[in-house]
């Protein structure tokens, strides 16, 4: 066996408290219980970190039984902790005791992003003067690099921005009031239309100015997109670009 199976053996010991052939002294096999229970703690203390406002509606208990049952589902795929609740939001989707909490994923989703753009890098903004002088067509042709820590959320469904809010002392959130897509930025969010939302997302994605104008269109016919692109460029989200 190499040493990177050996390797892949432990992790999976820790993981699951049945695999006990893993390559090691019957000493550390006998104490594989306590590496567990490390491995649990940690994992579970950097869920908890990162998913703030979902362990707000469940409460810190069920969290954790929740975190518990993520972990073994799915076992860590990076060293960093602050990586492991990438797929917690899809786990809560399908696990059965949240059913009855149908926005909790699209709440985790929200608090992932917050998450990873706390930890995004610090990248500057572009020296825009080069776009100074392009004509309309050629600025429409643009294809914008964003900031890491600028994402887009949206829920269909859910008032995602306003249960965010009622967790940081807003109005307590009316879960009938239909779905709403943010705009995360760093620690802040900022409530975007359906429109600016797909405008920023088609963005991101690589498609150029003209080609992520239409899409928004497509949600709403009348979408003025100046003051979504104002906001990006002003803000210095805006780190590359490039004319397709």
């Amino acid at each position: 066996m190499s040493y990177l199976d050996a390797i892949a053996r432990f992790a999976d010991a820790l993981n699951d408290g049945a695999d006990e052939a893993v390559p090691v002294s019957a000493v550390t096999r006998s104490n594989l219980g306590y590496y567990r229970g490390n491995v649990a703690a940690n994992r579970g203390s950097a869920l908890q970190a990162g998913f703030p406002t979902v362990m707000a509606l469940v409460g810190v208990s069920y969290f954790d039984a929740l975190a518990l049952a993520y972990q073994q589902a799915q076992p860590s795929v990076s060293g960093n902790l602050h990586d492991d609740g990438v797929a917690l939001a899809d786990f809560i989707a399908g696990f059965a005791p949240a059913q009855s909490l149908p926005y909790l994923a699209d709440v985790a989703r929200l608090d992932w992003a917050v998450h990873r753009a706390h930890f995004a890098a610090d990248v500057p903004p572009a020296d825009l003067t080069p776009l100074q002088s392009l004509s309309p067509a050629e600025f429409g042709l643009v294809r914008l690099s964003l900031h890491p820590a600028c994402t887009v959320v949206q829920s269909g469904a859910w008032p995602i921005h306003a249960i965010d809010r009622m967790h940081h002392a807003g109005p307590p959130a009316q879960l009938d009031a239909g779905g709403e897509s943010v705009l995360v930025l760093r620690d802040e969010i900022h409530l975007l239309d359906a429109a600016a939302a797909r405008l920023i997302d088609t963005l991101q994605q690589g498609l150029n100015i003209n080609a992520a104008c239409e899409a928004a269109w497509q949600i709403c016919a009348d979408f003025d997109p100046g003051p979504t692109l104002s906001l990006l460029f002003g803000r210095g989200l805006v780190t590359g670009f490039a004319i397709s």
